[in-house]
């Protein structure tokens, strides 16, 4: 039989493969966007015609043809959205950090999370802590009274 006890305030206390999990959820949401050409901010169209129309036809990537910004030329960017988990934070780094950087100065943000994508990770945040509360209220209860 378990013997260890888990207490009220453990409840909130997350573990580093928590924070990993509601990270690795949240470069999903900002990959399934870019895919959808959404950035976190809102712009889905390019703000050069010329770009756009080159892109539409697949002149400057052969797999990524698209009319919206898509940030996936090469698909290098997104898969080097790396999540970590800390023992207090879930974090993403951007390894490309240079491209994403000039994007971002271009008006093209994906370092962020929308305010769609902040209730998604709340609501995984959320799953989180109403596992642990269920874990809390299924130990038996000892109630000592008295020395």
């Amino acid at each position: 039989m378990d013997t260890s006890i888990m207490k009220a305030s453990d409840i909130v206390k997350l573990s580093k493969n928590d924070y990993g999990k509601v990270a690795s959820f949240a470069r999903g949401r900002i990959v399934k966007d870019m895919n959808k050409g959404v950035m976190q901010n809102g712009i889905f169209k390019y703000k050069s015609k010329d770009y756009a129309a080159r892109k539409a036809t697949g002149a400057l990537g052969k797999f990524r043809k698209s009319d919206r910004v898509t940030m996936l030329l090469s698909g290098e960017t997104a898969r080097r959205i790396r999540p970590e988990g800390k023992k207090d934070r879930a974090t993403l780094v951007f390894e490309n950090g240079t491209i994403v950087k000039a994007n971002e100065d271009r008006g093209y943000v994906i370092a962020d999370l929308s305010p769609k994508n902040r209730d998604f990770v709340a609501k995984e945040f959320k799953k989180i802590i109403d596992r642990n509360v269920k874990k809390y209220e299924s130990k038996p209860v000892k109630i000592k009274i008295g020395k």
